[in-house]
């Protein structure tokens, strides 16, 4: 089954340099009334993707899955310092002299950019909001206080602290003798 989408809506809530990207992502899922239903893996049951309040509810969702899926995320911005690989249960690092962002490359900022970005387009101010609070949060979890900041105007996200990655009581950054390259 395929779900059924308000195709011409949903292009005209997307940028205009991914309007005519495939947007039939929904594999897998159709709809049952108002319920997303995901088909059962091997055979089991069906569940329930997400619960529509109303049509409206149901087309901001669809756009929302779309806008994760949709462009080209930038990852032209250069991090102070790449995990190469580890020895010994240590990170070793390749450090850059020049860098956009004064922390350890986390692959995950380039797609929510992305995502963020998309989402602006065709999103309610308030909903967008919502996400662009949620996605900060994620990007912070591992910060003991607040590293990564969102720039509403320019779309991406900014670094607000000198704060390190943590992990409980450590604290990441590379240690004497773990950086193996240095890179201008």
């Amino acid at each position: 089954m395929k779900m059924k989408l308000d195709e011409k809506w949903i292009r005209a809530h997307l940028p205009k340099e991914v309007e005519n990207e495939p947007i039939d992502i929904f594999s897998g899922e159709y709809l049952d009334g108002l319920n997303v239903m995901h088909e059962g893996e091997r055979g089991g049951p069906d569940t329930v993707a997400y619960q529509a309040k109303d049509e409206e509810d149901l087309r901001w969702w669809q756009l929302d899955q779309i806008c994760q899926f949709v462009g080209k995320a930038d990852h032209s911005k250069t991090w102070r310092w790449y995990r190469d690989h580890a020895e010994n249960g240590h990170w070793k690092y390749v450090e850059h002299r020049h860098y956009d962002y004064n922390a350890i490359e986390d692959p995950r900022l380039a797609g929510f950019e992305c995502y963020l970005r998309n989402l602006r387009y065709g999103f309610p101010r308030d909903r967008w909001e919502e996400k662009v609070q949620r996605y900060v949060d994620l990007m912070n979890y591992w910060f003991r206080k607040p590293h990564w900041d969102y720039d509403r105007n320019k779309l991406c996200f900014i670094e607000i602290s000198d704060s390190r990655e943590h992990d409980e009581d450590t604290i990441e950054e590379p240690r004497p003798g773990s950086i193996i390259e240095i890179v201008d």
